[in-house]
């Protein structure tokens, strides 16, 4: 698996390298030799935060964890991730054309019970021209976390979201 470890305002020191490399290569029993990964290390007001994203055969997994400890963070963001493997395991056989072996789980003890989610509401929704900032604000007058409008100059459909730390943003949508 080809791992990349990259820093963004924090020096990752190589005991944590090292620790990185050897925790995220045991992933690649679940997900391959072609599997890539790549951990963000961050640091910012006192807080360290790891990001870890594996893709693999059109697998796509993420995990983001904030604490006051880099290593702990490494473990939470591989647990978070061995849970998504596990739960998408059925995606991987038939990826894999094999059975998946969950035996040997890093971080659960037995294997997680996960109930398939279901669809059980449509909406039909009509786009409105308009521009960002009356997205926001019609987003914030609904008490949404999201809101989708049409670009009054592009036409293109956007999606208007708050972020975790406050401040909003907006993810553009090209055909």
């Amino acid at each position: 698996m080809k791992v990349d470890i990259l820093e963004r305002n924090y020096k990752v020191k190589e005991k944590l390298n090292d620790l990185i490399m050897k925790k995220v290569s045991k992933m690649e029993k679940y997900l391959g030799k072609n599997a890539s990964c790549k951990v963000v290390c961050s640091s910012s007001h006192d807080r360290e935060k790891m990001e870890v994203t594996i893709t693999a055969d059109g697998l796509f997994v993420r995990s983001e964890v904030e604490s006051d400890n880099m290593y702990a963070n490494l473990d939470a963001c591989l647990a978070k991730i061995e849970k998504q493997i596990v739960k998408h395991s059925d995606k991987l056989i038939d990826k894999k054309r094999n059975q998946l072996d969950l035996s040997d789980l890093m971080f659960f003890d037995e294997l997680p019970v996960f109930k398939a989610p279901k669809i059980t509401k449509r909406k039909d929704y009509e786009l409105i021209p308009m521009t960002d900032n009356e997205a926001v604000e019609a987003m914030d007058l609904l008490g949404h976390s999201f809101y989708i409008y049409q670009d009054i100059k592009s036409g293109d459909v956007k999606v208007a979201y708050i972020r975790n730390d406050g401040d909003y943003g907006i993810i553009t949508t090209h055909q």
